[in-house]
């Protein structure tokens, strides 16, 4: 099964960017700066870690789902894409 939301979502953030509406989370993050995406990407993970072991199955999705956000927003404040991720897996599988 592939995941088409992921580069929907890929997309919106990066119109959301684009737009720079002060009132858009997105934006606000974006505009925070890299450091700040960072250290966001960082506390969802442990959020995603923590609930993974105490927390239950639902909790360990809804808090994956905020970590691939988060990090998706990092991506865009690098001029990354998912593209450009799937690359180097694709590259990792072939060693």
């Amino acid at each position: 099964m592939t995941c088409q939301i992921l580069a929907q979502l890929e997309e919106v953030i990066r119109q959301r960017i684009k737009e720079g509406n002060p009132q858009s989370y997105t934006y606000r993050l974006y505009t925070a700066g890299t450091p700040h995406i960072a250290r966001k990407v960082a506390e969802e993970a442990v959020e995603a870690a923590i609930a993974a072991i105490a927390e239950g199955r639902q909790r360990t999705v809804e808090e994956a789902a905020d970590l691939i956000y988060h990090l998706l927003v990092l991506l865009a404040a690098q001029d990354l894409t998912l593209n450009d991720i799937c690359a180097e897996l694709e590259k990792r599988m072939k060693k």
